[in-house]
């Protein structure tokens, strides 16, 4: 596809104006809802252990489940931890945090499996997910997926959520290191087809996603649902919709 570029930038060098080529997402709480999704599969899990907490403090819990207070998933991602052990490490902060007593080690492979069963029921797509994909396929501009996870998991959370369209996948397995690391996303457009500085990259994390896409030369959008990012990003987003609404409004360009 033609890559047209207006001025550069000087704060960001990179092109102020720029043709889209491809599209790569983040999936965790970018495309696929993990977040809630982790949350209600918790609560299910614990209803139990935890039915003489407050509810306000087991959806404190929850929530510091879903958002790895134990800064496990890291660890994982560098080798240090398995994904069982990863588990086992939020698990158990968990059940400190809650005051309760947390399963003996020996149980803890089974209560990983029955929460992955869970939560693999609850995994579905943000609403705005396919609106913008349709966008992407009006001004036929390729679009895939870049994620800190293996490929195979992955490709079958898509599935489960409904998001089959999404054929390109890179994994941190199948690209041989983790974002923020360069490899991913120049796979990622590689397999696009696209070249990098035509290539938006859109995420939830201003590290991972956007600092690591900008570092290997894409354009590094933050997807930030919250609203509770103030940093000085080029591009920060609260939904998909508005994504695919400026790129409508463009034609198919990118306004950074």
């Amino acid at each position: 596809m033609e890559n047209t570029k207006g001025a550069l930038d000087p704060h960001l060098g990179i092109a102020s104006v720029t043709r889209i080529e491809g599209v790569l997402f983040d999936i965790d709480d970018t495309l696929v809802d993990l977040n809630s999704a982790a949350i209600q599969g918790f609560h299910q899990l614990t209803q139990e252990d935890f039915g003489q907490i407050p509810a306000s403090r087991r959806d404190e819990v929850a929530r510091d489940y879903a958002n790895d207070g134990a800064a496990a998933y890291e660890r994982y991602m560098a080798g240090e931890l398995t994904f069982l052990g990863q588990r086992t490490e939020r698990i158990r902060r968990a059940y400190v945090l809650a005051g309760v007593q947390a399963p003996p080690a020996e149980a803890m492979s089974e209560w990983s499996t029955r929460y992955e069963n869970v939560v693999q029921s609850l995994w579905a797509p943000f609403p705005d997910v396919h609106e913008c994909l349709d966008v992407l396929d009006e001004f036929s501009i390729p679009y895939g997926a870049v994620s800190n996870n293996v490929e195979s998991y992955q490709r079958n959370k898509l599935r489960l959520a409904g998001l089959q369209r999404i054929s390109v996948l890179v994994g941190s397995d199948t690209a041989g290191a983790p974002k923020p690391d360069p490899r991913p996303f120049l796979e990622g457009c590689r397999l696009l087809g696209s070249t990098h500085g035509a290539t938006l990259y859109v995420g939830d994390n201003p590290i991972n996603d956007v600092q690591g896409a900008n570092d290997a030369g894409l354009q590094g959008i933050l997807l930030d649902r919250a609203a509770d990012h103030n940093g000085d990003l080029a591009e920060i987003l609260q939904n998909l919709g508005s994504l695919g609404a400026k790129i409508r409004v463009n034609s198919g360009m990118w306004e950074c």
